[in-house]
C-alpha cells in the first residue's frame, strides 16, 4: 500500500574508423551545424550502440528548389547513441539557474498491481506525487501525497464493479493502515545531513554537488563506497540469495544514477556524467523515441529485458538533457502461463526539478526529525 519505490552524410577515409571520428562527423552533417568538437566518449557511446540503433538513415532528396545538374543531397537521422551524445552535452554545458535557496524536486509515480476483492481479481495502479526539498544546511523537507488507486483498464473497471466498486487503497481495501492515503499529505521534516541514502551510502549536498563531471571519474567515485555496500548485503541477505558480485554491482549503480538524477541536487555537468555511466553499464543500450509514462517522447538508456528479466528504462528530453522520467517493465509472461499484462509495471515522472526561493509549506506541528512525519 502506498509503497513506490519513479549520419552517415560524412564519413572519414580511415581504416579502421575511429569512433570519436565518425561521431564528429556526424555531428557536423546534423541539420546543417557549424562544426564543433565532439568528445571522445561520444564515439565510444555510438559504437557501443550501432547494434541498436544502427548508425542512422540515409535519406537522398531533391534540393529545395530544384537542382539544374539534376543532383541531389544527402539528409541524415541522427542514431540514438549521438542523440543521447548531443542532448548530454548539452545538459553539460547549461549553467545553473542563479539564486534559489531550496533545490526542489516535484514528481509523480505510479504502481500497477494485482487486486483481489470478494473473488474478483483486476489489475489497479496505484499513485501517488512526491515534492522534495533540500534547503539551506541540512534542512530537507519530503511531502508525500497519495493520488489514489484506480482500476487500470475498461475490463478491470467491470471486475472493480461486479466486486461492489469498493474503495481501493493499493492492492486491498484496508485503507486504515495505508501511510500515505488517496487525499492526504505525509510531510516529513528533517535535519538530516545525508540527502542520498542508499544502504551504506550516505551523501550530504555538498558531497553530491561536489560529484565528478566525468563519467569515469563519477564511477570510481561512486565504486567507491562498493565494498561496504557488497558485505552489508552479504551478511544481510542469505548467501544463495546473492547474485554473482558484478551483477549485484551494476544494478547498484543503476540505483544509484537514477537518485542522483531525480533526488538530489546534482549539478548538470554531473547528471551528464551519469547518463554516460548509465549507458556504459553492460547490458545497457541507447534507443530514439521512447515514451515515458506521460507520454512524453525522449531518448532513453534501456537496461535488463532479457528473458524473464525485467526492463529498465531512463528517458531523457532531446533538447534540454532534462530526465523524463524512469520506469520498470516487468518481462513477458512465460509461454502457458497466466498473467495479468502489466502487472507490476512501476514508472515515475519527473514534474519539475531545479531551484527555488519558494519556502516549503510545512503544517504547524510537523517538527524535524518526528519519525514517521505528519498527515494533513
Amino acid at each position: 500500500m502506498n509503497d513506490f519505490r519513479l549520419v552517415d552524410a560524412v564519413m572519414p577515409d580511415v581504416t579502421p574508423p575511429d569512433p570519436a571520428k565518425v561521431a564528429e562527423a556526424r555531428a557536423r552533417a546534423l541539420g546543417g551545424r557549424r562544426h564543433r568538437r565532439v568528445p571522445r566518449w561520444a564515439g565510444v557511446l555510438v559504437a557501443a550502440t550501432a547494434t541498436v540503433a544502427v548508425i542512422g538513415t540515409v535519406a537522398v532528396v531533391p534540393r529545395l528548389g530544384g537542382d539544374p545538374a539534376g543532383q541531389a543531397v544527402t539528409v541524415t537521422r541522427a542514431s540514438a547513441g549521438e542523440v543521447l551524445a548531443a542532448a548530454a552535452d548539452r545538459l553539460a554545458r547549461r549553467p545553473e539557474a542563479a539564486g534559489g535557496r531550496y533545490w526542489r524536486g516535484e514528481t509523480e509515480h505510479s504502481n500497477r498491481v494485482r487486486a483481489s476483492v470478494a473473488g474478483h481479481t483486476f489489475l489497479v495502479e496505484e499513485r501517488g506525487g512526491q515534492v522534495l526539498w533540500v534547503g539551506p544546511g541540512r534542512k530537507r523537507v519530503i511531502a508525500a501525497s497519495g493520488l489514489g488507486t484506480r482500476p487500470v483498464t475498461a475490463a478491470d473497471r467491470a471486475e472493480w464493479r461486479k466486486a461492489g466498486s469498493p474503495r481501493l487503497c493499493g492492492s486491498d481495501t484496508d485503507c486504515e493502515n495505508d501511510m500515505i492515503p488517496a487525499g492526504k499529505t505525509r510531510y516529513i521534516v528533517t535535519e538530516a545531513e545525508e540527502v542520498l541514502q542508499r544502504a551504506t551510502l550516505g551523501l550530504s549536498a555538498r558531497e553530491i554537488r561536489d560529484l565528478p563531471r566525468d563519467p569515469a571519474a563519477l564511477r570510481e567515485r561512486l565504486l567507491s563506497y562498493w565494498p561496504a555496500e557488497w558485505k552489508a548485503r552479504k551478511k544481510d541477505v542469505p548467501v544463495q540469495v546473492v547474485r554473482a558480485e558484478a551483477a549485484e554491482r551494476d544494478d547498484w549503480l543503476w540505483s544509484i544514477g537514477e537518485s542522483l538524477l531525480l533526488d538530489t541536487p546534482a549539478t548538470p555537468g554531473t547528471r551528464a556524467a551519469v547518463y554516460r555511466m548509465l549507458a556504459g553499464l553492460p547490458g545497457a543500450r541507447v534507443v530514439d523515441g521512447v515514451r515515458d509514462a506521460d507520454g512524453r517522447v525522449g531518448v532513453a538508456v534501456l537496461r535488463g529485458g532479457g528473458p524473464g528479466e525485467s526492463e529498465k528504462q531512463l528517458v531523457i528530453d532531446r533538447e534540454t538533457g532534462d530526465p523524463l522520467g524512469v520506469r520498470e517493465v516487468p518481462p513477458a509472461p512465460a509461454a502457458g502461463r497466466r498473467t495479468l499484462p502489466g502487472t507490476g509495471v512501476y514508472s515515475r515522472v519527473v514534474k519539475r526539478l531545479g531551484w527555488t526561493d519558494d519556502e516549503p509549506a510545512v503544517p504547524k506541528g510537523c517538527d524535524p526529525d518526528s519519525g514517521k512525519g505528519c498527515l494533513r
